[in-house]
């Protein structure tokens, strides 16, 4: 049972990663965008993924807590 709560922490760390790394390249793409063309173009475009991305980090680092108290 142990074994199988800290493969589901490991994927959760895996997810939360990838999540910040998708975010940075979401961040990078609307300052891109915003240089480029305009900050409200570059605001619409990132803003809404970063917000589902934050959720998704929060949900993840929730479950990954909840984990590990019932492993201790």
């Amino acid at each position: 049972m142990t074994n199988n709560q800290n493969a589901q922490v490991v994927a959760l760390e895996l997810w939360r990663f990838c999540a910040h790394c998708v975010a940075a390249i979401v961040v990078v793409g609307a300052v891109l965008i915003g240089f480029l063309g305009s900050w409200e173009l570059g605001l619409k475009v990132g803003v809404l993924p970063l917000l589902a991305l934050v959720a998704a980090d929060i949900l993840a680092r929730r479950r990954e807590h909840d984990i590990q108290l019932r492993n201790s």
